[in-house]
């Protein structure tokens, strides 16, 4: 009878452990279609974002300026009626809200907008190039421990850590002076991100 027991214990843990691997697998390979397509539209979006570079960066301009002129008028607009309703007479809101006014228009019929987006994105390429090297060497070190454990693919990461690293210094050597550059990076952005999705679908995913 303890036998018996015992028996249809170890049989029970069996098929339990069997249902949780086909569960997992199961659950990966209906994964896997979605990873897939979402890869080949980043591909596909990095590609459409680089051919019309020109249109997107003229958009991304105009965005910018409309949206930091009407930031600046509605400080404006409220600056001033604080002041109107202002008993104390209160010279500050009047101050602000005419300064504000100014910078407005100031931006609507100069390049000062176009500038100022050139430095915001000098600062945000020059973070964002850090990012993608500092990602580089924490693939370098999955991929040297990947090797140290004798999996296959350990290469794999070793490519994609060196590619990130060098995306990352261009970022950062170019500066994203224009909007152009900042529309052909966000596109190769794009398309790495597709790549290394489907990278380690086929291959380090596999181990």
């Amino acid at each position: 009878m303890v036998e018996n027991a015992e028996n249809f214990e170890q049989t029970e843990d069996f098929a339990t452990e069997t249902l949780d691997v086909a569960d997992g697998g199961e659950k990966k390979s209906s994964r896997t279609p979605f990873l897939l397509l979402s890869a080949i539209a980043f591909i596909v979006l990095g590609i459409v974002v680089i051919m019309f570079r020109d249109p997107i960066a003229d958009m991304v301009n105009n965005i910018f300026k409309w949206a930091a002129a009407g930031i600046l008028g509605l400080i404006a607009i409220i600056n001033i009626i604080a002041f109107a309703k202002n008993t104390k007479e209160n010279i500050k809101e009047l101050i602000i809200g005419a300064l504000s006014l100014i910078a407005a228009v100031i931006l609507l019929i100069s390049d000062v907008a176009f500038k100022i987006e050139n430095l915001l994105l000098m600062v945000i390429g020059i973070m964002f190039g850090l990012y993608l090297i500092v990602e580089g060497f924490f693939k370098l070190k999955a991929a040297f421990a990947s090797k140290k454990n004798s999996v296959k693919a350990w290469f794999v990461p070793l490519i994609l850590g060196l590619l990130s690293i060098v995306l990352g210094v261009l970022i950062i050597y170019l500066g994203l002076f224009t909007t152009k550059v900042f529309v052909i990076i966000f596109g190769i952005v794009l398309i790495y991100a597709g790549v290394q999705n489907i990278v380690n679908m086929f291959f380090i995913s596999k181990d």
